[in-house]
């Protein structure tokens, strides 16, 4: 059986703090259920990065890692969630923070098998090619 996907990203906010973030299914659908409207903002920004047709709004990216923010605090109480505001403000301007996550979250990895010696080989012989 293949190994699940990593889901689970450490964001580092501009202040040196950090978060959880995934966009991982179950999530998804138990931020629907508390919130609607996010999830739906959400919905919104990522038919928004696959429409050619449609200017993509840079502040769009950080709908989404809100809501992966969300959704890795999904059963957390709402008073200790961050407000979308407060959330973009902690964000600073580092855009290449904001896009290393969207790649992270939207593209996850399978872990690593640490030690193998045929997973290492196989990834230098790959850098290589």
């Amino acid at each position: 059986m293949d190994k699940p996907m990593n889901t689970k990203y450490v964001f580092e906010f501009e202040d040196g703090t950090t978060c959880e973030m995934t966009l991982a299914f179950y999530a998804l659908l138990m931020l629907k259920g508390k919130n609607k409207n996010l999830y739906d903002r959400y919905n919104k920004a990522m038919n928004g990065m696959t429409d050619k047709k449609k200017d993509y709004d840079e502040l769009e990216s950080l709908t989404i890692l809100y809501t992966a923010y969300r959704c890795a605090n999904i059963n957390e109480p709402e008073e200790n969630i961050l407000s979308e505001s407060d959330f973009i403000i902690k964000c600073g301007s580092d855009r290449k923070a904001v896009g290393k996550a969207m790649q992270r979250l939207l593209n996850p990895k399978k872990p690593q098998a640490f030690g193998n010696p045929s997973s290492t080989k196989q990834a230098t012989e790959s850098e290589k090619g």
